[in-house]
């Protein structure tokens, strides 16, 4: 592509550098022409003035020649940058979106807020969804790295060593998860269950990123493309001892990965079997805290 661009530019270049000699010869050819059929006029007429009134408009002429091919020059240089800025953008915007989410879950940020805040005045809706943000970055980097232990200290046991089992896996195999260029667009409450014993509160988080599997050893791509950008949304379900509140210190309410109040229990994306549930706020057992 490159090269035939570059043939493009180099035979315009040629062209725009021919044609002033090439207006300048047509129009000598053409005056030469006209100046012998007019000598045997001039003879005939025999007017100085009017001689000299022709010289002067074929002066004026040949400025205009002159200055219809710079404009012609300065035309094709604008075209010859114009298709090359189209090709550079249209290079650039070769992604290609997949896996657009089926189905949004149903956003509940301030009825469950709100009631949270009145048995926990220290809960911080904004830190805590910050908070959630950074382990959803802190979870596909562990991906990528093959390292789980990075959260060991935020999930459960059980989701521990399922996404470990995974890592493990891909070792095994001489593979690594590629995920890069995410980007969180929104995250949100999405229910909050709450039954004799916890809170299971279940964040709703929004992002796009590259992801393809990669050989080790060689570096190619086994499955996926570069250019491939997913939309995914996931489900990530918190939980904490009913009657815990959040910790503060210093003044101010903990949002370090380390040590929350929440522990993660599930991830996953939402798919075509995802059933939205707009209640918001779940009772079990007929309870009501």
């Amino acid at each position: 592509m490159k090269k035939n661009i570059f043939a493009i530019i180099l035979s315009m270049a040629v062209k725009a550098y021919e044609l002033p000699a090439y207006v300048s010869n047509s129009y000598e050819n053409y005056n030469q022409s006209t100046a012998d059929y007019s000598l045997s006029q001039v003879r005939r007429i025999r007017s100085r003035s009017h001689s000299h009134y022709r010289s002067h408009s074929a002066s004026s002429n040949s400025t205009n020649s002159i200055d219809l091919a710079i404009y012609c020059i300065a035309g094709l240089i604008v075209l010859v940058f114009t298709f090359i800025t189209f090709k550079i953008n249209k290079k650039k915007s070769t992604k290609v979106y997949k896996n657009i989410p089926p189905i949004f879950p149903h956003n509940a940020n301030m009825q469950i807020a709100k009631y949270i805040y009145k048995k926990d005045e220290n809960f911080n809706l904004e830190k805590f969804l910050n908070w959630v943000k950074n382990i959803f970055l802190t979870l596909e980097n562990a991906f990528s790295q093959r390292d789980w232990q990075k959260i060991f200290t935020f999930e459960s046991k059980e989701l521990f060593e399922e996404h470990n089992a995974q890592i493990q896996e891909l070792i095994s195999l001489g593979r690594v998860n590629i995920k890069d260029n995410i980007n969180i667009i929104d995250a949100y409450l999405h229910k909050l269950v709450i039954d004799e014993n916890s809170e299971n509160l279940t964040v709703s988080i929004r992002a796009t990123m590259n992801n393809y599997i990669v050989n080790e050893a060689s570096g190619s791509i086994i499955t996926g493309k570069k250019e491939e950008v997913f939309d995914t949304i996931y489900q990530m379900t918190f939980v904490r001892t009913n009657g815990i509140k959040t910790t503060i210190i210093n003044g101010e309410s903990i949002t370090k990965i380390e040590k929350s109040d929440w522990t993660l229990t599930k991830f996953e994306p939402v798919d075509n079997n995802f059933v939205d549930d707009i209640s918001g706020i779940v009772f079990n057992n007929n309870n009501k805290f």
